[in-house]
């Protein structure tokens, strides 16, 4: 099946601020990069942000008051669109990285789907104890005792073959 005819397997990772999450969503992409899968990554922000700056020409043509600005040359592109309407980054990934074998979203805590919940020491109670939903892995390298597995941190090996489990639970849905 030609890349762009199928969907995306969607690991998504959260947890607390400061909690390790980018460090895993980095070995993650190592990972299944080396497997030669074609890889795409998105941080999802609970808060504002700006990727575009002041003086820039992209930054200007949005002060003017362009909806989408793009900045391209031939080897990569990055836009910067308002969002109008109630997608989600899993919405936009979707439109965005439909030719990637693996998707790997950061932070949409709200979204359906399987989580994998890495736990620092921040001293907050882990999201799995909150009730945000779906969070069937957990990575820490504390000692928690919890209804789904639980994985250190650099456990890459055993949190794959889990992830892998997952996958094909969901696959036979």
């Amino acid at each position: 099946m030609p890349r762009s005819m199928k969907k995306p397997w969607i690991i998504n990772i959260v947890g607390r601020s400061g909690s390790g999450k980018t460090t895993l969503v980095e070995r993650l992409i190592r990972h299944y990069v080396g497997l030669g899968c074609r890889v795409s990554a998105v941080k999802s922000m609970r808060h504002d942000f700006e990727i575009d700056y002041p003086g820039k020409d992209s930054h200007r043509y949005r002060e003017a008051g362009a909806f989408t600005s793009i900045i391209a040359n031939r080897e990569k592109y990055a836009m910067v669109t308002d969002i109008d309407d109630d997608s989600t980054p899993l919405d936009i990934a979707a439109g965005q990285c439909g030719s990637s074998d693996v998707l790997i979203i950061e932070g949409f805590r709200e979204g359906g789907g399987d989580k994998i919940e890495v736990i620092g020491g921040s001293g907050e109670s882990p999201l799995y104890q909150s009730g945000i939903s779906n969070i069937r892995i957990l990575v820490t390298d504390k000692t928690i005792r919890a209804e789904v597995p639980v994985f250190k941190r650099d456990d890459i090996a055993g949190i794959v073959a889990a992830l892998e489990k997952l996958r094909d639970y969901d696959s036979r849905k």
